[in-house]
């Protein structure tokens, strides 16, 4: 029998058609041979394996990368400590040396200018040259006295303080009291 349209349908025709799901479900048959053929054509790329970390492998990672952190720190603070002890040991060898060259150079001077004040002391007037011999000793006095602070066993400033002290003890004291120091 031919139907022309919905309404050439007897109704028992209707009852039936009616009852017929409106959609159906493929099987999961079909959807597999479909996915399946769509990657042998090359349409569909397999799907990137998911990579799973347990739990432990996880927690040691995180150690490992606590530890590693941890000891860079500790290492860059032991290096930065070790080659600031460098530095400033440089720094004070350098100082050392700078004061040694200006205490040569301040004796030399000193030395020079007692040269210059020995040739100086025929032609002087006694109360000049008495004063600059006053200057001369109390330089000396001053400077043995900063060399038994730097070292207190060295005999030879010790025996300029003892000869001076001998010497200030059997001064006269009015003529003492007649001595002007200009220090400069």
């Amino acid at each position: 029998m031919q139907c022309e349209g919905p309404d050439d349908l007897t109704p028992e025709e209707r009852s039936l058609f009616a009852a017929l799901p409106r959609e159906r479900e493929p099987g999961r048959l079909l959807e597999e041979r479909t996915v399946r053929a769509l990657r042998e054509r090359g349409a569909l790329e397999l799907p990137a394996p998911r990579r799973r970390f347990p739990a432990a492998w996880i927690g040691g990672a995180v150690a490992a990368s606590m530890a590693l952190f941890t000891s860079g720190v500790a290492m860059g603070q032991w290096m930065g400590a070790r080659s600031t002890e460098r530095l400033v040991a440089q720094i004070q060898a350098e100082n050392t040396r700078q004061a040694a060259l200006m205490v040569q150079q301040t004796g030399t001077a000193y030395v020079h200018a007692l040269g210059k004040l020995a040739t100086l002391a025929d032609t002087a007037q006694p109360a000049q040259a008495a004063q600059a011999r006053e200057v001369a000793v109390r330089g000396l006095r001053a400077a043995a006295g900063e060399l038994v602070r730097i070292a207190p066993d060295d005999p030879v400033a010790s025996g300029i303080l003892a000869g001076y002290d001998r010497a200030r003890a059997t001064a006269r004291p009015d003529s003492a009291a007649q001595r002007q120091v200009v220090w400069f």
